[in-house]
């Protein structure tokens, strides 16, 4: 009675299809005298060694984050960017003195000052402070004489620079900080009571160190900006701090340098200057590079898996691995960065590596946000079973489990990264729109605006 033969199905199909791959190159290297010569890229210990190497160098993590140069990642704000972004902190904290004693020609009394618009943040070239920035605002002022009733009133306008500095919060953030405690009185005009900043410069300038000596007394270090870090990795282990300050007063940018534990090729790190796009707040500039070591970092802590087995899912005994050969953006103009991986076989007999190409389109969402899309792997070259692979789309068909696990962890790790968004202000919501993005071979820049929002008492 004979037997009805049940179709191939799953790895068993899938591993005679590769052995039907490899066939005629086996044959060929056995009919040569009987030494291994051509066929050593098959050797499946071989290949799982040069496999265990490569992973092993991927993806290691710096002892601690740089404070230097070069710097893979860049924050910028344009001066308005700015303005919009601090408004509630600065209306609420830039110090502005209420009182201050003062001496006119009907004898002494009290001047009693109130602004009268919002501080405007100016960012201009201030010498002897690189990281100054000017506040600006317009006041009334009232005359008190001794006897406690008005004897004058009049307007005027103010100027203070202020430095801000970088400060770190734990290991996982840093404050970007208003010294108050060394302001300086940078302009300070009066038209009131008789008296005039034109004709009376001098007293003027007496007040206005006054004014600048009380206001240092009277106010502290205050907190404008907190710059969290990415939470991402096992145990968010990789860092992005924000590391250095930069003023552009010719572009009106201000910049935030940050570094990452991640390290960077040699010749990595971004090119920092002030230019943004006309009427963009805020831009977000990533090193391609830092990309990558962002990929290889992710396979090695085992956030993507890096061994698959036979069916693709993940699985540390498995005999399929992928380790990263490189990323970059597209030098066409597009886009889209491309990514080439390696595609590892490192057991039953036939083994090698594919090399693989995926390209990510760096794509705007309806969200608001940047989205990666990727495409249908092709494999551009390779080794032993890869090196036949290369010339036959069996082999992503076979092995289109592991291919699929891999793209989806790429897209979702990577999205991550380049949407930063780790920005807080106390007491508000800050809501970011991409508006455009501009992609190179070695930067991302993404353009951004954003909505700051009170946040309801008790929220």
């Amino acid at each position: 009675m004979g037997m009805a033969m049940e179709p191939l199905r799953g790895p068993r199909r899938r591993r005679l299809l590769a052995i039907s791959l490899l066939g005629g190159s086996l044959g060929l290297a056995a009919a040569s005298g009987g030494c291994r010569g051509q066929d050593i890229f098959f050797d499946c210990e071989d290949q799982e060694a040069a496999f265990r190497s490569l992973a092993e160098r991927e993806g290691p993590l710096l002892e601690s984050t740089p404070r230097g140069e070069p710097y893979p990642v860049a924050i910028k704000y344009s001066e308005a960017g700015l303005n919009q972004l601090l408004s509630g902190v600065v209306n609420q904290d830039v110090p502005f003195t209420g009182q201050l004693p003062f001496v006119w020609f009907e004898g002494p009394g009290t001047l009693e000052f109130e602004a009268t618009t919002d501080p405007v943040l100016e960012l201009e070239s201030l010498e002897g402070c690189a990281t100054c920035v000017q506040f600006a605002f317009d006041f009334n002022v009232v005359l008190i004489g001794s006897d406690e009733e008005p004897a004058g009133a009049g307007i005027g306008s103010v100027k203070f620079r202020v430095p801000l500095e970088l400060e770190p919060d734990g290991e996982d953030a840093t404050l970007l900080i208003a010294d108050y405690t060394r302001l300086r009185v940078q302009d300070l005009w009066l038209s009131a009571f008789g008296l005039e900043t034109e004709d009376h410069q001098g007293l003027v300038a007496a007040l206005g160190q006054f004014m600048e000596e009380e206001i240092q007394a009277s106010y502290e270090r205050t907190e404008l900006l907190r710059l969290a870090s990415w939470e991402i990795g096992v145990n968010n282990e990789i860092r992005l701090l924000a590391r250095k300050l930069l003023v552009f007063p010719e572009q009106d940018t201000l910049v935030l340098a940050m570094q990452s534990n991640l390290p960077l090729p040699a010749g990595g790190g971004l090119e920092i200057d002030g230019e943004m796009p006309m009427g963009v707040p805020m831009v977000a500039q990533f090193d391609v590079a830092l990309l990558q070591a962002m990929l290889e970092r992710l396979l090695s802590d085992g956030t993507i898996p890096r061994v698959y087995n036979e069916d693709g899912d993940p699985d540390p005994g498995g005999n399929y691995g992928v380790t990263i050969d490189s990323l970059v953006g597209s030098a066409g103009g597009q886009e889209t960065l491309i990514n080439q991986f390696r595609v590892w076989r490192f057991a039953e007999g036939y083994c090698g590596y594919a090399v693989a190409q995926m390209d990510l389109d760096v794509e705007l969402s309806d969200a608001g946000d940047l989205r990666l899309v990727a495409s249908d792997v092709g494999v551009i070259g390779g080794e032993g079973s890869g090196a036949i692979a290369a010339e036959e789309d069996q082999f992503v068909e076979d092995n289109q489990e592991v291919v699929d696990f891999f793209r989806a962890a790429v897209v979702d790790n990577l999205d991550t990264t380049i949407n930063y968004d780790a920005l807080d202000i106390e007491g508000s919501n800050i809501v970011f729109t991409t508006l455009e993005r501009d992609l190179q071979v070695d930067h991302l820049d993404t353009w951004i605006d954003f909505v700051v929002v009170e946040e309801p008492e008790g929220g």
